[in-house]
C-alpha cells in the first residue's frame, strides 16, 4: 500500500484548499472499504461450513521446520509366530523420496530390533526379521525365535524410518500362532 499513499499525500499536498483534497481522500478509502467487505462477504458466501487450514505445502514446511514428518507412506505388517521361530516382513509402499534409503525398526515382546538400510524401489521397499538360521543367511535381520509373543494391544509394531532415522509410516498387527 505504500503506493497508494504516496499517491495520497501527493493529492494532499498539490490541493491548497484542502477540501477537495478530503472528499478524495475520503472518497478512495472508502471505496477501498467497501471493496474490502464485498470481498469478505464474498469469500464468506460459500456453501462449506469447514474451516479450511493451510495448504498442504505449508503444513509440510511447518512440520519439517519443526521436526515432525508427516507419515505419508504405508506399511503392510505380517508376522507368524511358533514355539520355535519368530518371523515378520514388513512391507513399506508410497514412500517418499522414491529410490530413498530406508530402514525397519519393529517392537514385540521380546524388545526392538532394527534393519540395515535398503534401498527403495521406486516407492517400495521391504524387510524381514527371522529366527530362522536359513532365512538369515538370504538377507533377514536376526531375531530370537522368542521375539514374538501375544500381548494386550498388537503382538508386533513395525515402523519404516528415512534416512534421518524419522518414522515415515507404522503399523501394528497380532501375529498369526503356528
Amino acid at each position: 500500500m505504500p503506493g497508494i499513499l504516496d499517491a495520497l499525500r501527493l493529492r494532499v499536498t498539490l490541493d491548497f484548499t484542502g477540501r477537495r483534497a478530503m472528499k478524495k481522500l475520503h472518497s478512495m478509502v472508502g471505496g477501498s472499504m467497501l471493496a474490502g467487505t464485498v470481498g469478505v462477504l464474498a469469500a464468506c458466501a460459500g456453501e462449506s461450513s469447514t474451516v479450511s487450514g493451510p495448504s498442504e505445502a505449508t503444513a509440510q514446511a511447518t512440520a519439517q521446520a519443526i521436526g515432525v514428518v508427516p507419515l505419508a507412506g504405508s506399511v503392510r505388517l505380517r508376522c507368524e509366530r511358533r514355539s520355535n521361530r519368530s518371523k515378520i516382513s514388513v512391507d513399506g509402499r508410497n514412500l517418499s523420496p522414491r529410490g530413498g534409503i530406508f530402514r525397519a525398526r519393529v517392537r514385540a515382546a521380546g524388545g526392538t530390533a532394527t534393519s540395515g538400510t535398503r534401498r527403495a524401489v521406486g516407492d517400495e521397499v521391504e524387510f524381514d526379521f527371522d529366527s530362522n538360521r536359513n532365512d538369515i543367511r538370504e538377507g533377514a535381520t536376526r531375531i530370537p525365535a522368542s521375539f514374538i509373543a501375544a500381548r494386550s494391544g498388537p503382538d508386533v509394531v513395525g515402523e519404516i524410518l528415512n534416512a534421518q532415522g524419522q518414522v515415515v509410516a507404522s503399523q501394528g498387527a497380532d501375529c498369526e500362532s503356528r
